[in-house]
């Protein structure tokens, strides 16, 4: 296991091949981190930066490159901040910017999930306005234009799950909060001409897969460590499941339980088994044999913990 601190806060969010990215706050404001990683050893760090803080929240491999996700010239606060600008910007194998997108969407916008496709890359997130919260869907094209937008919802309170594919569709899955918590999909054509919402069940999902074919949700309910598999629920006590990782013949979950950064490994029809990996924390990513997260102390430190074995 290894830890890494470059200020107050190292938060990783998300990693495409071996980069990771995340955010750091040095004392004064929030940069987006890129951290390419060779098993648990950093082997290059790069931060951007500007105007106000900078989230980095998505990433996605894109020809030879990268493509990355946030928000950006914002002022954080403790209820999500304010002035937030939705985030896309292509880097290089190298990690130089090639272009970047500023979205302005209801003034507080942030970019969550990137899938490319051979027509264009397609993002999704939140709009994050008090009382107002919504979710945003849009195609921008490889030269990073924006082709279509669109932000939809006006709910109490709302929290992003995922982007999927759905056959030729997109589906994206969030939960929102009128008298209670409920997770509900929203599926899009590619032209964003057609769209239709479903209720998928009631709690709180962080993230979403698809598992030999089935929709995996992962978060919480009240206090618990939530999962939906199809039709199955899986709960294990007091904490939160925030990572996913599907793999042919069982499922990997990442999270917090009880206080500790665990591992949960699940095979169809088979009992969950609970790894804890460390104290007073939790996992954010999984890849490559690689579990990484946070641990909360005198700082909030990022984790590189191997799960191989």
């Amino acid at each position: 296991m290894r830890t890494y601190s470059f200020g107050v806060e190292t938060v990783p969010i998300a990693m495409a091949n071996d980069l990771l990215v995340g955010s750091v706050h040095d004392g004064r404001n929030y940069r987006i981190m890129l951290v390419k990683l060779r098993g648990e050893e950093i082997v290059e760090t790069r931060l951007l930066a500007g105007e106000n803080d900078w989230e980095g929240h998505s990433i996605a491999e894109f020809r030879d490159g990268y493509l990355i996700g946030g928000a950006v010239e914002g002022k954080a606060t403790a209820d999500g901040g304010e002035g937030w600008k939705a985030y896309l910007a292509r880097l290089d194998e190298r990690l130089k910017v090639l272009w970047e997108l500023k979205l302005n969407v209801r003034n507080n916008g942030a970019v969550y999930s990137i899938i490319p496709a051979e027509e264009g890359v397609f993002i999704a997130g939140e709009t994050r306005r008090p009382g107002d919260m919504g979710f945003l869907i849009g195609k921008v094209s490889p030269e990073g234009k924006l082709l279509w937008l669109r932000d939809f919802g006006s709910w109490k309170d709302a929290v992003f799950t995922a982007l999927l594919r759905s056959g030729c569709n997109l589906k994206l899955i969030g939960s929102v909060r009128e008298d209670s918590w409920k997770v509900e999909s929203f599926e899009f054509s590619r032209d964003c001409e057609s769209f239709n919402k479903e209720v998928l069940v009631e709690g709180i999902a962080l993230t979403a897969c698809r598992w030999n074919g089935k929709l995996v949700l992962a978060g919480y309910r009240r206090e618990d460590f939530w999962l939906r598999i199809s039709e199955r629920d899986v709960k294990l006590g007091k904490g939160s499941a925030t990572s996913l990782l599907p793999l042919k013949d069982r499922l990997l979950v990442g999270g917090e339980l009880e206080g500790k950064a665990v591992v949960v490994e699940i095979s169809e029809g088979g009992e969950p088994e609970v790894r804890e990996l460390w104290e007073n924390g939790w996992v954010e990513v999984l890849k490559g044999g690689i579990a990484i997260g946070v641990r909360e102390g005198e700082k909030i430190e990022m984790v590189a913990h191997s799960i191989e074995g």
